[in-house]
């Protein structure tokens, strides 16, 4: 390959990975985190813990959830969510304000359980995919960072693959040296490269549809019409009970059109996102439509998607993409700081003044970036339990502390950068990030105890487990606190 080829490649994977990479950590670490979405979501609604879980649903249930879907009908994007091991309740939820939200049903009882307004996993979800901006305008600027992140993958691939095998894998002793740190980066990117390129190309096949000439017209919340005739409720218990037989499963969701129910098969059921379904005549009950096959090519696309999603599968699974989604946010973040070390071990007199403020700059946006990202998540955990229950637009609130802590770190590995107080920065946010791990789940069980020792009884372990691997990173990150600062001293 000719030198200016080569020197084309380096410049896409250094800038367009820099830009990228300060969208592409805060996108991966919230990608990683909805992998538990649902967790996240009850962890957040602690007031779950006192309610046994449900082994049935019962009719008077599901016409609750009915009368409870028909107040949020006129709202595009509404479904009834069934019951799963990983969520035992049924969920009314409509898409508004770019999240899901709605009512917990108790599957049994079938009255509406009394819940903290929170936006949950379902707000981790819409910033991995949308930036919490918005469907389409959101969901644009992702694929946009999609197709820049295979072109970062496939121009490291050109650049240090050859160097790599040239040199048999052979890494310098020395960590100080960035010809070391370069390799660790390298050999990192290698080792986690499928991955790395089953999402980014799963992630663009799943957002790319929306734009295409025929894709479906942003979705139009139109106000309710009042009805001149009520309709007598569908008795959705039969109904469920077929569809439960046709699936050999439990369904996962109802979505109701005009004249129509249609239940939609559970995530589990296939590696690949088949959304299978069967239709039932609104009046009659009769099935009128269900799932057709699908041709091989539409079958890998929804298995990539599928893959991407990480719904088929048990815990392990999840766990394992979760780790993996990690170790990549970890890669990500290792090239900003990369790119930083790198402009500040240059020759000082190459550089002019305006460019050194430049680089500094940079430097102090790939820190506010990186421990913002973790901050903000972890602020977003704590104003959960801070919050008063009855607070007006609490969930809300939840949002807002999120981003106003987020841009505050970022402000803050700005000013520290232009005055020359890196270490001083990484020591405080690192310090402030491990504090509100470690102390977290103290607060859990001050604020929500009687809920804790509630689910306990009730063998629901969910809130102590988070409670403990929130824990768990805090001694991770306290670890990493006196590291950079032992660091700092010599």
């Amino acid at each position: 390959m000719n030198k200016k080829t080569l020197s084309f490649f380096r410049i896409c994977h250094q800038w367009i990975g820099l830009i990228g990479g300060w969208f592409l950590f805060l996108i991966f670490i919230s990608g990683t985190i909805s992998i538990f979405d649902k967790e996240i979501t009850q962890w957040m609604q602690p007031e779950l813990g006192q309610h046994p879980i449900a082994k049935t649903i019962s009719s008077k249930a599901l016409n609750q959830s009915f009368a409870s879907w028909e107040k949020y009908k006129h709202i595009h994007k509404n479904l009834i969510a069934l019951p799963t091991d990983r969520d035992p309740y049924i969920r009314v939820l409509h898409f508004q304000d770019n999240m899901l939200q709605g009512v917990v049903i108790d599957p049994r009882e079938g009255n509406i359980l009394p819940v903290r307004a929170t936006g949950g996993g379902y707000f981790i979800d819409s910033l991995h995919n949308n930036l919490f901006i918005g469907r389409y305008i959101g969901g644009a600027i992702v694929l946009i960072i999609g197709i820049a992140f295979l072109l970062v993958l496939i121009s490291g691939v050109i650049i240090y693959l050859p160097t790599l095998i040239k040199n048999a894998f052979f890494i310098y002793h020395k960590p100080t040296t960035l010809r070391f740190k370069s390799d660790i980066h390298t050999i990192t990117g290698l080792f986690f490269l499928p991955f790395l390129f089953i999402v980014c190309i799963s992630g663009i096949l799943f957002l790319a549809p929306r734009y295409m000439p025929n894709g479906a017209p942003p979705p139009i919340s139109t106000p309710p019409k009042q009805a001149a005739i009520k309709q007598q409720p569908p008795e959705l218990l039969p109904l469920l009970k077929k569809a439960e037989t046709h699936f050999n499963s439990m369904p996962s969701s109802i979505v109701f059109t005009k004249k129509e129910i249609k239940f939609f098969e559970g995530d589990q059921q296939h590696i690949a996102r088949f959304k299978n379904y069967i239709s039932f005549d609104k009046k009659t009950g009769q099935p009128t439509s269900s799932s057709t096959n699908i041709t091989p090519l539409t079958l890998l696309n929804k298995t990539l998607l599928r893959i991407h999603t990480v719904r088929a599968g048990d815990i392990l699974l999840r766990i394992v993409f979760a780790t993996m989604g990690l170790f990549s946010s970890i890669l990500i973040a290792y090239g900003l700081l990369f790119y930083s070390q790198k402009k500040r071990n240059s020759q000082l007199s190459t550089r002019s003044i305006p460019r050194l403020y430049v680089d500094k700059t940079i430097e102090g946006i790939n820190i506010g970036i990186i421990m913002g990202s973790l901050i903000a998540i972890t602020t977003l955990l704590w104003l959960n339990r801070l919050l008063p229950v009855s607070l007006t637009d609490r969930m809300h609130w939840e949002i807002r502390g999120f981003f106003i802590t987020f841009f505050l770190i970022i402000c803050c590995g700005i000013i520290a950068s232009l005055c020359d107080k890196i270490k001083l920065v990484w020591i405080s946010l690192m310090g402030i990030l491990s504090s509100l791990c470690l102390f977290l789940p103290f607060l859990d069980y001050i604020q929500t105890g009687r809920y804790l020792n509630a689910a306990i009884n009730n063998h629901n372990y969910l809130y102590v487990t988070i409670d403990a691997i929130i824990f768990l990173f805090g001694v991770v990150f306290l670890r990493l606190y006196f590291y950079i600062q032992k660091k700092g001293k010599n």
